[in-house]
């Protein structure tokens, strides 16, 4: 209690000085520089990330898997204090996250290519009514029509996933440094208060970083269970099909969409039908654990963003960016609270802590 009053004293004796710069959010926050410059930093990287999506799209990748790798990074080295187990865990993690990715997209080609075949050597051998022949043959070669453009567009984009891949490294080598420099240089993006601006930028990757730390032991949970439901109702590649819905885990609800057309790709082909229902059964499974148990016990109130406000603005950024709106969706809403908080309320009790 000591300690929580003279808290609240020393906030109360800096209020005069803070009195003016809140007077002056108030009066509108395009008065304010700082706040002006922010919202132009914004939407510079909103012009980028429309005009070259793979570039920003990997250094957005970039940062976040350095993130996710630094935890059994730092975690090994605070059980063990020896940096090279921690350097080793660190390898053990790139590798299974490179042998996901490589091992996918041919395995996929494979399974639509082998759906399209048997599709088109299926004959029905009992007599329908020529309106439902007609309607099922329409079907079938529009799904066969599908599955074809996907097979293409995926071949079609294999340079530009190549491209994104190598800057992906690249900024995953280079990302400690670019951390340092970009922390003792960013006072110098602001010019009213640089230490406010400080505050600002810091607290908002902070909760970036905060989310992508709790959700790497909740992906880590709905991966290792959907692996072995699927090792259980025999479905083919389960362990890079985990890997991948680990790494789906990361983005809310399309992640989800994303993981679950290879699985029910590789559970028809090898299962039938049947293979689907159990698909679905475990699928539903894990996600309502998911929700109801660990999740929120691990995340808490990290993100304080209703999950209706998340699912908008992930489809809304996806339909107008693309693979990079999904990416980014997250952080914009992060960063719009943040704006918020600083530059528009006042944000008064963390001014106090910047000066």
């Amino acid at each position: 209690m000591g300690k929580k009053s003279e808290r609240q004293n020393k906030i109360h004796d800096e209020r005069p000085e803070m009195t003016e710069g809140i007077a002056e959010r108030k009066n509108g926050i395009f008065k304010n520089r700082d706040a002006v410059l922010v919202l132009i930093y914004f939407f510079v990287f909103i012009f980028f990330a429309a005009k070259v999506p793979f570039v920003v799209g990997a250094l957005v990748l970039g940062y976040y898997f350095s993130t996710v790798l630094s935890v059994p990074y730092d975690y090994v080295l605070r059980k063990t204090n020896k940096k090279y187990l921690a350097v080793a865990s660190y390898v053990l993690v790139v590798l299974v996250f490179v042998y996901a990715v490589v091992s996918f997209f041919p395995m996929i080609i494979n399974q639509i290519r082998e759906i399209v075949a048997s599709a088109e050597k299926t004959h029905l051998n009992f007599e329908l009514p020529k309106w439902v022949s007609e309607l099922l043959n329409e079907v079938k070669a529009n799904i066969s029509s599908f599955l074809g453009s996907i097979v293409k567009y995926v071949v079609g984009i294999v340079p530009s996933l190549i491209t994104m891949v190598m800057l992906l490294v690249v900024t995953m080598i280079g990302i400690e440094s670019i951390r340092a420099y970009f922390g003792r240089k960013v006072n110098l993006l602001f010019v009213d208060d640089p230490k406010y601006g400080e505050l600002f930028a810091r607290t908002f990757f902070s909760e970036v970083k905060r989310y992508l730390r709790g959700q790497v032991l909740v992906s880590f949970i709905s991966a290792t269970l959907t692996t072995i439901g699927l090792y259980a109702i025999g479905v083919p590649s389960a362990f890079t099909l985990g890997v991948l819905s680990f790494i789906g885990g990361f983005f809310p609800f399309v992640g989800l969409l994303f993981t679950a057309v290879p699985m029910y790709l590789l559970a028809f082909t090898s299962r039938g039908l049947i293979g689907i229902v159990w698909l679905t059964v475990l699928l539903v499974g894990v996600n309502q654990t998911e929700s109801w148990l660990y999740g929120p016990r691990i995340q808490g109130n990290n993100l304080k963003l209703h999950w209706f406000v998340i699912l908008i603005s992930i489809f809304l950024l996806g339909s107008i960016l693309g693979f990079v709106g999904v990416l980014i969706a997250l952080p914009i809403l992060l960063f719009i609270r943040s704006f918020w908080r600083f530059y528009v309320l006042g944000a008064s009790d963390m001014k106090s802590n910047a000066r």
